[in-house]
C-alpha cells in the first residue's frame, strides 16, 4: 500500500470497482453479508448503477486501487428518516488494520450528519469479533441479538443489532 489513501463518494463511473469489491467480499466472507454471491451475480449493472447514482456509497482507494466500500441506506419513511443503516461495509483483507477502514467510517459518519441523520444502525455477525470490535471502536453499541438472521450451509448465524447516535 502507498501513502495515497483517499476516501470519496462512489458514482456510476465506479461500477467496476464497486462490483469487484462486492464480489471479493461475498466470495471471501460469505457469512458477513445477507446477500449471497449468486444473488449478487444475478443483479444487473443497471441496478448497481442506480444504487451508486444516489451518492450514498463511499469507497476507499490506494491511488486507483479499491480497498473498501461502505453504504448508507436511509429509511424511506418520514418518521424514520433520522435513521440510516450502514451496509454493506467491506475492506479487502490486505487493507484491514491499516487505518483505511477508520477513514471510510469517518467519511460515512460525516456524510450521514450532513444528511441530517442522527442514528446509524447495522447488523454484524456475532461470530465476527474483529468486526464487532471495529464497530464498537466507532461508537456503535449492541442493542439486541437476532438469532437465525442468516442461514448458512453450516447452520444459522446470529447477528448483533448495533446503534450509534450522532
Amino acid at each position: 500500500m502507498t501513502a495515497e489513501i483517499t476516501v470519496r463518494r462512489m458514482t456510476p463511473d465506479d461500477l467496476a470497482s464497486w462490483r469487484w469489491l462486492r464480489r471479493d467480499g461475498l466470495t471471501r466472507f460469505p457469512g458477513a453479508f445477507i446477500l449471497s454471491i449468486d444473488e449478487y451475480e444475478a443483479r444487473t449493472d443497471e441496478v448497481e448503477v442506480d444504487f451508486l447514482r444516489h451518492g450514498l456509497v463511499h469507497g476507499v482507494f490506494d491511488g486507483t486501487r479499491p480497498l473498501g466500500m461502505a453504504a448508507l441506506r436511509i429509511m424511506p419513511f418520514a418518521r424514520a428518516r433520522h435513521r440510516a443503516e450502514v451496509g454493506p461495509f467491506y475492506m479487502v483483507p490486505e487493507a484491514q488494520g491499516t487505518g483505511a477502514a477508520d477513514l471510510l467510517m469517518e467519511a460515512l459518519v460525516t456524510h450521514a450528519r450532513e444528511l441530517g441523520i442522527t442514528q446509524l444502525e447495522l447488523s454484524v455477525a456475532a461470530d465476527n469479533p474483529r468486526a464487532v470490535r471495529f464497530y464498537e471502536r466507532h461508537g456503535f453499541r449492541q442493542e439486541g441479538r437476532l438469532p437465525n438472521a442468516v442461514m448458512m450451509p453450516e447452520g444459522p448465524q446470529t447477528d448483533l443489532f448495533c446503534v450509534r447516535l450522532l
